[in-house]
């Protein structure tokens, strides 16, 4: 019996002990992990991206203005960042291994009257629904020619940030996507969304 007792006040000391250098690991990281020190605004990503230069945290990234769609579309390109580049059936995909960030865009004819901004998304929703998919809209916004939301949704890589926009611009529209992991939502996703604003601006 006492060597039952002995067992079971050992293993306690021993889980409280690996419990506080967990605790103690967890602390270290958040007091030198840049992402938990470092945060930005919409306004200061918007900024940077169009200077064509803008850390996140600690990685410099650097812009330029591409054409894409047969020059029908600009957008800031991040340089030495993709490593995946397709134009495939009138459709852009620009990827990202090594970030987990993906941006497709596609663009059509402009043949029907655009319908509003929430009904999108609800249609959206159900879109996904349809395929087993259940998706948390989040912000929605309309800027110039420009209206998008963001929605978080599981995947078999993880729960990604994506932010959906469409673009009315010489009577066609652009549809486009951009994603990366959630828990980058304040970093990277931010920048997605920053990314978004000024496509609108060098398409106006």
């Amino acid at each position: 019996m006492e060597n039952e007792m002995d067992l079971s006040i050992a293993r306690f000391i021993r889980e409280q002990r690996e419990r506080e250098e967990q605790e103690e690991r967890e602390r270290l990281r958040k007091q030198y992990d840049p992402r938990e020190r470092i945060t930005y605004t919409l306004e200061e990503m918007m900024e940077g991206i169009r200077s064509g230069r803008q850390y996140l945290y600690t990685l410099l990234l650097e812009f330029e203005p591409k054409d894409l769609l047969e020059g029908r579309l600009t957008v800031p390109f991040i340089k030495n960042f993709y490593d995946v580049e397709q134009n495939e059936g009138g459709m852009i995909l620009l990827a990202s291994n090594a970030r987990k960030v993906v941006f497709n865009v596609s663009d059509a004819p402009c043949t029907k009257v655009k319908m509003p901004l929430n009904k999108w998304i609800e249609q959206t929703k159900e879109a996904m629904k349809d395929m087993h998919i259940y998706i948390k809209p989040g912000k929605k916004a309309v800027v110039g020619n420009m209206e998008y939301f963001c929605y978080t949704a599981p995947t078999s890589r993880g729960r990604l940030f994506n932010i959906v926009f469409r673009l009315k611009k010489g009577g066609r529209i652009y549809a486009g996507n951009l994603n990366c992991p959630e828990e980058e939502q304040k970093g990277m996703g931010l920048l997605l969304e920053a990314m978004v604003h000024v496509i609108e601006e060098m398409n106006r």
